[in-house]
């Protein structure tokens, strides 16, 4: 594989890692959902899943721009079992 299709392949791999830990993330921020919505921490909580739910956009535009330049999908079984 060439220098330039490795670091294509390392990019999509970490674009991949991110858009899974935002999801991870977002797991997590349920379960530390307030339950009186009037208070600060419940504004910083919805502004917290807002700021996730736009970071997974911007990850789903990148995914689809690697797509595009490849004409096809990447798939990986294991991102980690990658060569460095």
């Amino acid at each position: 594989m060439s220098d330039e299709g490795r670091r294509f392949i390392e990019l999509a791999v970490h674009v991949k890692l991110a858009s899974e830990a935002v999801l991870e993330a977002a797991r997590s921020l349920a379960s530390l959902r307030p339950g009186d919505i009037d208070t600060e921490e419940a504004h910083a909580w919805r502004r917290t899943a807002d700021e996730l739910l736009a970071t997974n956009v911007e990850l789903g535009f990148i995914e689809r721009i690697l797509r595009a330049v490849t004409g096809a999908e990447i798939t990986v079984s294991d991102p980690r079992s990658l060569p460095s």
